[in-house]
């Protein structure tokens, strides 16, 4: 007999089902979907030691909790909500950390590579037929944050025993094993980089004081420029952004590393269709471009599933946020992208009722009153934040925590770095540009 729960779930999935393939569906689109998840940071030690928690928690949920990373209850929910939502998607992205935040002493090198394989096989066993590009976070090496590209032992076991089914092409594996990086063709003209920025993080130690590690640069301009000239667009896939941070400034980067690989994508703007990252576990979009405007492409970062709080400060937290899966709608034939719909659920009444009820938080078309989510439609949305205190500054910070009812109110400060942040990528000319906001 169908359990009544397992009833609810399909029938609600049905009705989302039917609301997408209604929603905005462009003359002449051969349209597809893609799924994008991120941050799982899997701790094997919740409800029991809790390793990743930052304070104790004496009554933890069974979904999980603000000051922890999530539990596998959670992360294998996300995987099988999506797959309920929309299993026939073409692929899925995957960028990465996997592991949770535990600290290097009480961490080994077996316990992150067993947190991969769990969620990787989570993945396959939810969608067993689906094409899966996954790319590395910071926190899927041990220790975290710590990788040069030359790890040849690590990069063997992910690359070629735990991914290489998707990857599938030889060539490509073996760039993968080279330094965690590779390219994978989803459609006829249509090709996913998953791009390795581990490398250039400002905490990876390894890779402080290089120019070029595993020559990730030259691969990337090769497999740009190859792509352009066989007509391909190209979606650049990863974990850590090169756009600055909201509501923090800072690079991600360290300083060498920034300035050429904005320099690049913006060579390539022409081929790239959009950028997908993760990292900063909440719901932004930007767009990468020079300084006067030109060589623009769109920038998305999809929230976590782990409902961990980061930290605004050395001092201060930032606000709760919830889990949420991000289904992207494009069109097969171009690469464009034409909308995409987050999902989530409230782990705090998802606890308390003991099953989690994933719902749809917003359609980016709808929520922004755009047609698609190329650079003209960002312009836009970034025309009317220009405003502070507009209604659509005012979702962009709800969504920002995955959420519709914020904890707290959005501060004519915070609002000033999203509107700055999201179309700059100088530091300083960010700030700069923060000052102005905050005198209209």
């Amino acid at each position: 007999m169908l359990e009544l729960g397992t009833f609810l779930v399909s029938f609600f999935a049905i009705l989302i089902c039917v609301a997408i393939e209604s929603r905005h569906t462009p003359a002449n689109v051969d349209k597809g979907y893609f799924w994008h998840v991120s941050d799982f940071h899997y701790d094997d030690t919740y409800g029991k030691e809790g390793q990743s928690c930052g304070f104790p928690v004496l009554e933890p949920g069974p979904f999980g909790d603000a000051a922890c990373d999530a539990p596998l209850r959670l992360i294998e929910d996300s995987i099988k909500t999506m797959a309920a939502i929309k299993p026939d998607v073409d692929f899925i992205l995957w960028t990465g950390d996997n592991a949770a935040h535990i600290p290097t002493p009480k961490f080994s090198m077996e316990r992150n590579l067993y947190m991969i394989q769990t969620t990787t096989s989570a993945i396959k066993r939810m969608f067993p037929h689906t094409l899966v590009v996954p790319s590395f976070g910071n926190h899927d090496f041990y220790p975290a944050d710590n990788t040069n590209g030359t790890e040849e032992g690590f990069y063997k076991v992910v690359c070629q025993n735990m991914w290489s089914t998707w990857i599938q092409d030889p060539k490509q594996i073996q760039t993968c094993k080279s330094g965690g990086f590779y390219s994978r063709l989803v459609g006829h003209k249509l090709r996913v980089l998953a791009v390795n920025t581990v490398l250039y993080l400002i905490e990876n130690p390894k890779t402080k004081n290089l120019t070029n590690p595993s020559q990730q640069f030259e691969w990337l301009e090769a497999t740009l420029m190859a792509a352009r000239n066989a007509g391909e667009k190209v979606i650049v896939s990863a974990h850590v952004p090169p756009t600055i941070p909201s509501p923090s400034l800072f690079y991600w980067f360290y300083e060498q590393y920034q300035g050429p690989y904005v320099q690049l994508m913006t060579k390539f703007a022409d081929v790239i269709v959009a950028h997908h990252y993760a990292h900063e576990h909440s719901d932004t979009f930007k767009i990468l471009q020079n300084e006067d405007e030109t060589g623009a492409s769109a920038v998305f970062l999809a929230p976590s599933v782990t409902p961990l709080r980061g930290h605004k400060s050395s001092t201060e937290l930032l606000p709760n946020h919830n889990p949420g899966v991000r289904l992207v709608e494009y069109d097969k034939r171009t690469g464009k992208h034409l909308g995409y719909t987050q999902f989530y659920t409230n782990i705090t009444g998802a606890n308390s009722h003991g099953k989690t009820h994933w719902k749809e938080l917003y359609s980016f078309q709808d929520a922004y009153d755009v047609s698609d989510m190329s650079v003209s439609s960002l312009r836009k949305i970034f025309h009317k934040m220009a405003q502070p205190f507009s209604a659509p500054m005012m979702q962009y910070c709800s969504f920002y925590s995955v959420t519709d009812t914020p904890e707290e109110e959005c501060t004519l400060e915070e609002q000033a770095v999203f509107w700055c942040a999201g179309q700059l990528t100088n530091l300083n000319m960010t700030k700069e540009c923060v000052k102005r906001y905050m005198h209209l």
